[in-house]
């Protein structure tokens, strides 16, 4: 009798040992981080993550000759001192982005405007295409900014579309422009709207 006492007091104070030990190595798994670059959201979670709330845009696709993956992604900055947007390419480290271009501060804005990944055949990467549409434009005039991020080359082909009253509609394509197929795709964006729209040799600051 004596002994079966000793056994049972024995099993209670062992017992709830057990059930700790338990729930601390249920508690300690870690759960996995899921990825998932196909879709959007997760996409631009990923992208704020690296470069602050201030992402306008991130867009997965190939826009260079490797093969990881690549987002591009436009912030945009508004204060007393400076204002504009750029455009960066972010690459996988690990579970990581990280930036590895991004272009100088542009004149601009996402506000309004149309950012889309294009094709052109001559390249065998992607290009991002951005244009201001109305957002500078007014009663009186105005401007449109447009620019296609080609982040193989490092480089960034701007096109800037003046409308001033009384004068004649002024487009101004970048010297390093150095494709046809790019110089023609400037303009003919343009001329759907502006008909009449002349390219000129310098650009044109407004002052406002």
């Amino acid at each position: 009798m004596l002994l079966n006492k000793k056994v049972l007091y024995l099993f209670f104070l062992i017992f709830p040992l057990l059930i700790s030990c338990g729930g601390k190595n249920t508690n300690n798994k870690e759960t996995p981080q899921k990825t998932d670059y196909e879709n959007p959201q997760f996409i631009m979670q990923e992208a704020k993550k690296a470069l602050g709330d201030n992402v306008k845009f991130a867009y997965k696709g190939r826009y260079n000759n490797d093969s990881l993956i690549g987002i591009a992604a436009g912030t945009e900055v508004q204060n007393s001192k400076e204002w504009g947007i750029k455009f960066l390419l972010l690459k996988l480290d690990g579970n990581n982005l990280t930036t590895i271009y991004q272009t100088p501060l542009l004149n601009g804005s996402f506000n309004k405007c149309l950012v889309q990944k294009i094709k052109f055949p001559m390249f065998d990467y992607e290009l991002i295409y951005y244009n201001s549409q109305g957002y500078f434009l007014g009663s009186g005039g105005g401007e449109v900014y447009s620019y296609l991020i080609n982040f193989n080359e490092g480089k960034t082909y701007y096109a800037h579309l003046v409308d001033e009253p009384g004068k004649p509609t002024s487009l101004f394509l970048s010297e390093n422009i150095d494709i046809n197929e790019v110089r023609s795709f400037f303009i003919s964006n343009f001329k759907r709207d502006y008909p009449a729209v002349k390219v000129v040799p310098k650009d044109i600051v407004l002052k406002y």
